[in-house]
């Protein structure tokens, strides 16, 4: 943030950024047309999320992607066709602070959120646990993997006040 230079002697102004400020964990892109106050759900839970995380956070960036940037990513990095509901990128070693970039398909969360009864913002918030976890050791390629990988991320949206919304029954 910056001072407003037409602000008079003595007036409030916002304060002025040193650089000395550590980043905020969490850097949300939305696309044009996203809800602002579904935003500022989101932006409330991901705050709240940081300590019950196994490890600590120094900064994720959240991109919401619609079908086709997620089907691109897709393609790209996995070699798979058609959109998917996270893709995760680590920059940061295992032990320390997680520093990561995530993509989320914004499409896909709006139609399994449909298809599962809740509200797309708990189906994203789900997305980048989800996301998260995998930077935290967690897998879901083998089922007993994604069972624990699936009830981690209820205990952690459980303690952030939000009902458990992985439901395997209605994916399959």
């Amino acid at each position: 943030m910056h001072a407003d230079s037409s602000a008079s002697e003595g007036s409030q102004t916002e304060p002025v950024s040193t650089g000395d400020e550590p980043p905020e964990p969490f850097h949300l892109q939305v696309p044009a047309g996203f809800v602002p106050a579904d935003r500022q759900w989101l932006s409330d839970h991901l705050s709240r999320l940081l300590t019950h995380l196994p490890r600590r956070v120094e900064q994720i960036n959240i991109r919401l992607l619609d079908d086709a940037g997620m089907s691109e990513l897709h393609l790209q990095w996995k070699g798979l066709e058609g959109p998917t509901d996270v893709l995760s990128w680590f920059h940061s070693h295992s032990e320390g602070p997680i520093e990561a970039d995530l993509a989320i398909g914004l499409e896909v969360a709006r139609r399994e959120a449909e298809q599962r009864g809740h509200s797309l913002r708990q189906e994203l918030l789900l997305y980048i646990v989800h996301g998260i976890l995998h930077g935290c050791g967690f897998d879901d390629l083998e089922p007993e993997d994604a069972e624990r990988m699936h009830a981690e991320e209820d205990r952690i949206l459980a303690l952030v006040g939000v009902e458990a919304t992985y439901k395997r029954e209605s994916s399959e």
